[in-house]
């Protein structure tokens, strides 16, 4: 079943995409969208449908933005991005459309702020999360953070307005050393058992993935993936400390 085909892509956010994003858009499904259209049409809440366009668009283009860091977007980087698709669970006609959309996007210059800030007007919090998460997770597909991703994506959480705690906490997930468990749950060795506990309480609320159902359920698997470390992470502290 493709989510995100035909008409009803210019029915449902018509209204939303203008510029660049309408245009490749409009590029995937033969329905260009009025560049005037933000403008002429009231803004309205997003239904679970438009929400999942809105986040499967807005991260395509900051990954293709990322990779373009160095000036130049090889077709290695490309099929980095692509396969990070494959290996998030999409297939068939939804895989063909994603193939699609980065190819479109490849085309067009875009301004990292602008895509940025756009995604953050028709979002919440969580979807937000979700994205950054997402964005290290391509980042660190060759098992390196190259000293421009980073930069770009430091970029991506100030224009994203997510805070520090949460994106360290995030970054936490990839690295390799023995406190691992604890900036998974942003915490240290020396926080308290409440600390600790209010942390992982805090972290199984804004990372339960019925948060994000609404994205899709390649997006949900994402997000049960991340529900698990941080309970993974808690249970392994918990026996260190013994409580």
């Amino acid at each position: 079943m493709a989510k995100w085909k035909g008409k009803a892509i210019g029915a449902g956010l018509g209204w939303l995409f203008g510029g660049p994003l309408g245009a490749i858009l409009g590029g995937v499904t033969g329905d260009f969208f009025d560049k005037t259209a933000v403008e002429t049409y009231p803004r309205k809440p997003l239904s679970d449908y438009d929400r999942s366009l809105n986040f499967v668009t807005h991260l395509v283009g900051i990954l293709v933005s990322i990779a373009k860091a160095d000036g130049r977007l090889s077709p290695h980087e490309v099929k980095v991005i692509e396969k990070a698709f494959v290996n998030f669970g999409f297939k068939g006609e939804d895989l063909t459309f994603i193939r699609n959309l980065i190819q479109q996007t490849t085309r067009v210059q875009l301004n990292l702020r602008d895509v940025c800030y756009e995604f953050k007007q028709y979002s919440n919090y969580e979807e937000r999360l979700s994205l950054l998460r997402i964005v290290y997770l391509v980042a660190y597909a060759d098992g390196v953070l190259h000293p421009n991703e980073e930069s770009m994506i430091n970029h991506i959480i100030d224009y994203l307005e997510i805070q520090l705690n949460d994106a360290f906490e995030i970054r936490g997930e990839f690295c390799a050393d023995n406190d691992k468990n604890y900036k998974i749950l942003s915490v240290d060795r020396n926080s308290s058992k409440e600390e600790i506990k209010k942390a992982y309480r805090m972290l199984s609320k804004q990372y339960h993935p019925d948060r994000v159902t609404h994205l899709g359920e390649e997006f949900a698997k994402l997000a049960n993936n991340k529900f698990q470390q941080i309970n993974t992470a808690y249970e392994e502290i918990r026996k260190e400390k013994g409580f």
